[in-house]
């Protein structure tokens, strides 16, 4: 059912009866599908664009119990927008049961409230019967209907964004955006009011034009009442410099479909660039390169560009960086902006800080530039071969680094120098400054590099200690790091020391060596120190010949036999006069480098002073007179103890004595003696005076009595050997 009906049909259910006569006849109002019973005197309403139709049936049917006769065709009193027509051919009679049908139709001109009344004469006969009488009674009455019509009508206006003033137009009119920035959005308010007497139906609104579009549009179809307004967006975004055009179309369920045209224009701000330090000044468009004159290292060059606003609106220039080493921007003011036509202006510096191509990056609002330039100067760039590859040195890689060595060992690598500058480089200075490291295969120096040449030098790296060993290659004013490793050296060979074994005499000088069993790659150094033991205080005098109880010594490279300085390959030693061992134990260290290669358990020699029997030394005569005088013996014991002197004396020709062998006990001295802090540094060694007093006839002198003396000294473990002295 269409929304006219719908109208009617809503109408039709809901009719106000006025007062009328009642009249035998069923009313039934029909439009469609939708039909509904009224009363005689009701009012009908009807809704219809103007210039449409709208149409109602109306049957009567005689519900009474004589005859009706309808003579004339209905009579419509009121608007002329309501017409009703009989189907029925007059004169139309009918009988109990029998119908009518009128059809009313509704066609407004305007919009305005139509009000008719229908009417429709008809004469009604009954017979009736009363006893045997008869009598019939004839009455004129009148069908009656209120007629209603309503039409919508809609007018159109627009709202722009930027005024907020409502502007009405016709169908055909067109709503004129401002100039609109590209890339924003402005909209206007569409307005479709219903200025009719009754509501309308919008069915459709659709709109063309690819820079504009509709927002907030209902679900469609959308009833309008009267006075109502139905409101929509129309949004428009251009997208470019141009003019823009669009078409709205808005249907509805009656009438004709209305039309609003569209209009509007793109503005933007343009900004093109020129570099003004050229003549003629050069055009540049971002993307493209701004080139700065090649400039000597430490020195500058300047370009100025404009910024110009070649749009048809203001512009901002919000934001100019600049990227790039070398590269530096003027002081400007941002943001600024700039009208039609208008420009600001800015310097581009270029101070290159090395030699060769340089380039940055300009950026203005979002439009970026590529900057070049050049450095003019000599830039030396190092690097070496390791491992089959080039490792070129630089910010984060600034050493040369050698693979770990073993010490005895060595490692050497090329070491490239290279001019990649615009200029000649010269080199004065190539060294070693530390470390142990060699250069060698220098070129003459001073030497001169043109762009693009090199030269090459091997650095040698010959570890002496375990662990990292820093040094550095100096050219010029240049340091260069050098990095390397030093691996433990191969273990000592097996070595063997020569001198005394077992027991050894004492107060003797035996001479020991050092011989490795095979040849050391490197220079060793070592120390072989001598170890006193015993029960007894050791004897200070047992030492090496070079003094005190250690000896440094070297082992040439590639050599076997240890040197003991001025001593030379043999070092003697003292045995001392004291009962104990000696042991002699060496350790070893590269002369470089200082790293122990001594053995975790080293071989050592040892050997004994064994305790013996006292050794004499001398016998002197002291202290001489004519009764007597005192004898003097010198001599070591090596247990530090004496029991008992034995003298025996030998008289001159023609002297006699009545004793001449007497045996003295010296063990409570020579106790005392050894016992004394002050024989501690005399070992073993002892001298025990002993005087002897003679009678003598007078004129005469014990001197010439006896021609000799002999001396015997015994101590725990034996006797000495004789010593025997002429008195003098």
């Amino acid at each position: 059912m269409t929304s006219r009906s719908s109208g009617l049909a809503a109408v039709l259910f809901a009719f106000a009866a006025t007062a009328a006569a009642q009249i035998p006849f069923q009313l039934l109002v029909s439009q469609s599908n939708s039909a509904i019973n009224v009363q005689n005197g009701a009012s009908l309403t009807f809704v219809s664009a103007v210039g449409q139709s709208q149409t109602a049936q109306l049957t009567a049917t005689y519900t009474g119990t004589g005859q009706v006769v309808i003579s004339q065709t209905p009579n419509v009193f009121g608007s002329s927008a309501f017409t009703a027509t009989l189907a029925n051919k007059l004169p139309v009679t009918l009988s109990p049961g029998g119908s009518i049908s009128i059809t009313i139709n509704f066609t407004p001109t305007s919009a305005t409230l139509s009000s008719s009344q229908l009417n429709l004469p008809y004469v009604e006969t009954v017979s009736t019967t009363t006893g045997t009488t008869t009598s019939t009674t004839s009455t004129a009455n009148v069908i009656t209907l209120g007629l209603q019509g309503t039409a919508p009508s809609f007018a159109l206006s627009y709202v722009l964004q930027t005024d907020q003033n409502v502007v009405p137009f016709q169908s055909g009119g067109t709503i004129p955006f401002v100039p609109t920035l590209v890339g924003t959005t402005a909209q206007a308010a569409l307005n479709v009011t219903n200025t009719g007497s009754g509501p309308g139906t919008v069915t459709g609104i659709s709109i063309s034009g690819s820079a504009f579009k509709i927002s907030g549009k209902p679900l469609l179809p959308a009833t309008v009442a009267t006075n109502q307004t139905l409101q929509v967006l129309v949004l428009y975004t251009p997208t470019a410099v141009a003019t823009d055009t669009g078409l709205v179309t808005i249907t509805f369920d009656s009438g004709s479909p209305v039309t609003v045209n569209l209009s509007g224009s793109g503005t933007a701000a343009a900004f093109t660039y020129s570099i003004l330090s050229t003549t003629p000044p050069t055009a540049i468009s971002p993307g493209s390169t701004i080139s700065l004159p090649n400039t000597q290292v430490g020195q500058s060059s300047t370009v100025t560009i404009r910024v110009l606003n070649s749009g048809n609106a203001n512009g901002t220039v919000s934001s100019v960086n600049i990227a790039g080493q070398g590269f530096s921007l003027s002081t400007l003011v941002l943001p600024n902006l700039l009208a039609p036509n208008s420009s600001l202006t800015f310097n581009i510096t270029f101070t290159p800080t090395q030699p060769g191509a340089q380039s940055g990056t300009l950026l203005v609002n979002s439009d970026t530039f590529t900057l070049s330039g050049s450095g003019l100067g000599s830039l030396l760039v190092y690097s070496y071969l390791a491992g089959g590859s080039t490792i070129t040195l630089g910010a984060g890689n600034s050493s040369v680094i050698f693979s770990p060595v073993m010490i005895s060992q060595s490692e050497q690598l090329i070491f490239d120098v290279k001019n990649t500058g615009t200029l000649s480089a010269t080199i004065s200075n190539i060294g070693v400054g530390s470390g142990p490291y060699v250069v060698s295969g220098q070129p003459s120096l001073p030497v001169t590099l043109a762009p693009n040449a090199d030269f090459q030098i091997t650095i040698k790296f010959t570890p002496t200690t375990i662990g990292f060993s820093n040094g550095t290659l100096l050219l010029d004013a240049t340091t260069i790091a050098l990095i390397g490793s030093g691996t433990q050296p191969p273990p000592l060979p097996a070595y063997t020391i020569a001198g005394p074994s077992g027991n050894a005499a004492a107060m003797t000088q035996p001479s020991v060596g050092l011989t490795l069993a095979s040849a050391y790659p490197v220079a060793l150094t070592g120390v072989l120190t001598m170890g006193v033991s015993g029960t007894l205080p050791a004897d200070p005098a047992v030492q090496f010949a070079s003094g005190g109880r250690t000896a440094a010594f070297t082992i040439p490279a590639n050599q076997t036999t240890a040197v003991f300085g001025t001593q030379g390959t043999q070092l003697g030693l003292q045995t001392g006069t004291v009962a104990g061992s000696v042991t002699l134990t060496p350790t070893f260290a590269t002369q470089a480098g200082n790293v122990d290669l001594t053995p975790a358990s080293p071989p050592s020699l040892q050997f004994t002073v064994a305790q013996a029997a006292p050794s004499l030394i001398a016998i002197q005569f002291a202290s001489p007179t004519t009764t007597g005088f005192t004898i003097e013996v010198t001599g070591f014991s090596t247990p530090r103890s004496l029991k008992s002197m034995a003298v025996q004396f030998t008289t001159a020709p023609g002297f006699s004595m009545p004793a001449t062998q007497f045996t003295i006990d010296v063990s409570q001295v020579s106790t005392v003696w050894f016992n004394s802090t002050a024989s501690q540094a005399f070992g073993g060694q002892f001298t025990i005076a002993v005087p002897f007093t003679f009678q003598v006839p007078a004129g005469q002198s014990i001197l010439n009595a006896i021609a000799s003396v002999s001396v015997t000294l015994s101590n725990a473990v034996g006797v000495s050997s004789s010593i025997q002295a002429a008195v003098p």
